[in-house]
């Protein structure tokens, strides 16, 4: 069965929030993840090894990090836009923070191709006292 566009950014969203599995069950091989500059290693991290690779670095600087999706907007078939908030704490700090986010995702053929977000980065490089990871 091929799962819808909602379906597979359902599973992205269980899994960043610790549910079991890897981002392999959702991601093409050539996932393209769009990170804002500002935030840590942010940039564009190209194909599912360097997306793996951004989640391990980043949650080296958090005690937690969580998304909590509010609205689901599906343009069409492979398009989505999904709004909500990351709630987090900074390892280094301890300081804790909450931020608006956007993500827009697309799909094909039953796995997620690409990701964008958007979000206020002055929150999290606050959080980070100003310390803020690159590559």
């Amino acid at each position: 069965m091929t799962l819808s566009i909602r379906q597979l950014v359902d599973r992205f969203y269980e899994i960043v929030n610790g549910a079991e599995g890897d981002f392999s069950e959702i991601f093409t091989p050539n996932f393209q993840f769009g990170i804002m500059k500002g935030f840590p290693y942010g940039g564009n991290h190209d194909g599912l090894i360097a997306t793996n690779k951004f989640f391990e670095d980043l949650g080296a600087h958090f005690n937690f990090w969580n998304v909590d999706t509010d609205r689901f907007i599906e343009i069409d078939d492979s398009n989505i836009v999904v709004t909500g908030k990351y709630r987090s704490q900074a390892s280094a700090t301890s300081n804790s923070f909450e931020m608006e986010t956007v993500h827009l995702w697309t799909a094909k053929n039953g796995m997620l191709t690409s990701y964008k977000h958007y979000c206020d980065t002055a929150i999290v490089s606050k959080a980070l006292d100003h310390k803020v990871p690159q590559y």
